[in-house]
């Protein structure tokens, strides 16, 4: 058994003063009936760190302690920070970007202002609200179609509502406890991420391939920090002093290099892929599709590696021109791929996870290619001249 479990925090947001009621009656709500620790800011029990201000502390409990997140909007925005959003409005964007549960409870009153609001947004709304910004806040909440969101009139519509989802949240962690001791889901210790855990463990409509857009995605998202190496040219370790001659004879080696990664790339893009999905009907073999997307990944990567050896050539400078290009040369390619994976990403993962029978055909073909070949071929030549006829004179 593992001592070092700790109870879930739930973290409640909102304005303190006018639903001070609801976040007590919250606090006993949790503590009482679930045995969870509840972060009110108003109460001594919450985290602060002396060495930052108010706003901060909110902010850092969020990031660090919240298990669960629970926004309840009344009718008062609050105080605006110097960032031009509500403390509880930048609660809830650090929630988010977290990837925790999150629970949004808006007030009725509110909620039947807001269609008022949004086709007379310079009307005059301060006798439901005290800052017009709270309309914004929920508009821009509803438009993003990826939180549900209840209303409520009184506390006890968030306790029933709440009661419900987090039966659903404890049936889901006991479904992911028999998963993960079963020997065939080993594959829960590979490093993928928690949206193809989610379908493994979920199976949602067409779940396998939602597994095989997650951990793509997940695997190309840790190539950032390479991505914005490539774009500024920035390259590792020290500057390669050539020759000439070694530099010619150098590009030979490295088209050879380049032609062969992007073989490679088609075959796991065009066959690798499919067998790792399989046919219609025959489970996929999720082991494979985790290897698929790494090995794509790496090739990606030793692609910029390939492009930004170039930027650490110490050349003649009658080569700076030849640099360039080779620099540029497999960018075509990289930008297919990461269009490839996005369009598989976005078209797949907007599927509904339930099916509503209609047909849908998603077609995402990758044709790569290398450009400039035949400029760099020309200037090449035009190079290998010009060095011949001068070490010829000399």
């Amino acid at each position: 058994m593992n001592t070092s479990r700790q109870k879930p925090v739930v973290f409640v947001s909102s304005t303190c003063y006018d639903l001070k009621q609801i976040r007590e009656d919250l606090k006993d709500f949790f503590e009482n009936n679930y045995g969870f620790d509840v972060a009110l800011s108003e109460f001594s029990s919450f985290p602060i760190d002396p060495c930052v201000g108010t706003f901060e502390n909110c902010l850092n409990n969020v990031d660090r302690c919240a298990d669960i997140f629970i926004l309840i909007i009344g009718t008062r925005y609050g105080y605006v920070t110097d960032q031009g959003k509500s403390i509880t409005n930048l609660e809830y964007l650090h929630a988010k970007a977290k990837g925790i549960p999150i629970f949004i409870f808006v007030s009725k009153q509110l909620y039947n202002n807001l269609p008022l609001w949004k086709s007379n947004k310079d009307g005059d709304f301060s006798s439901v609200v005290d800052n017009p910004q709270i309309f914004e806040f929920v508009s821009e909440i509803y438009d993003e179609a990826r939180q549900w969101v209840y209303t409520y009139e009184s506390v006890r519509d968030i306790q029933m509502t709440l009661k419900n989802q987090l039966g659903l949240i404890f049936s889901d962690g006991l479904n992911f406890k028999k998963i993960i001791v079963d020997p065939q889901y080993d594959i829960l210790n590979s490093d993928i991420p928690a949206g193809a855990i989610r379908a493994l463990i979920e199976q949602p409509y067409v779940w396998e391939y939602k597994f095989l857009a997650y951990v793509l995605k997940n695997e190309f998202d840790k190539l950032q920090k390479r991505k914005w190496d490539l774009k500024y040219g920035i390259f590792e370790g020290h500057t390669i002093v050539l020759n000439p001659v070694e530099f010619l004879n150098d590009i030979t080696n490295k088209f050879n290099e380049i032609m062969k990664l992007t073989d490679i790339l088609g075959i796991i893009i065009n066959s690798a892929i499919k067998d790792a999905m399989g046919e219609i009907g025959v489970p996929s073999d999720l082991e494979m599709i985790i290897y698929v997307s790494k090995q794509l990944a790496s090739i990606y990567e030793r692609l910029i590696g390939w492009a930004l050896y170039f930027k650490s050539l110490c050349v003649d400078e009658e080569f700076t021109h030849l640099l360039q290009m080779l620099y540029n040369l497999p960018k075509s390619a990289l930008d297919t791929i990461d269009d490839f994976i996005e369009r598989i990403y976005n078209d797949i993962t907007a599927i509904p996870d339930v099916s509503d029978n209609v047909e849908r055909k998603i077609c995402v073909t990758c044709s790569l290619n290398i450009s400039n070949t035949d400029e760099i071929n020309n200037e090449l030549q035009r190079l290998m001249y010009f060095f011949m006829d001068k070490y010829a004179i000399e």
